[in-house]
């Protein structure tokens, strides 16, 4: 991405990076992947909260931590259990469907 600047008599092109694109690979310290994955997971809920914000839907989530702590995050006031309910009133193979990433794929496609 270039970008033009221009100062008096000069112009100046400027050449943005970017974001590099990372390589990702498994974090081998359980001390390092942990403090990675609290700030990683804290990114994450605030993104299920500007989306079920801006889409008006209900989030849920279910996280395991690297030391194999469960956290469940859920948005809006609805409880856990009221949105697992609704998940758990759909046909197995609709919730199947809905937890198979290839379905996701399918729909975006």
């Amino acid at each position: 991405m270039k970008r033009t600047i221009k100062n008096k008599n000069k112009q100046i092109v400027k050449e943005n990076m970017g974001r590099k694109k990372l390589k990702l690979k498994r974090i081998e310290s359980l001390k390092e992947r942990s403090s990675k994955f609290s700030k990683r997971k804290k990114g994450l809920f605030k993104k299920a909260e500007e989306v079920a914000l801006l889409c008006d839907s209900d989030i849920m989530l279910i996280v395991v931590s690297p030391t194999e702590k469960p956290t469940v995050f859920n948005t809006r006031s609805r409880s856990f259990h009221t949105i697992l309910e609704r998940f758990c009133m759909l046909s197995l193979q609709e919730r199947e469907e809905r937890c198979d990433l290839s379905y996701f794929y399918i729909i975006i496609t």
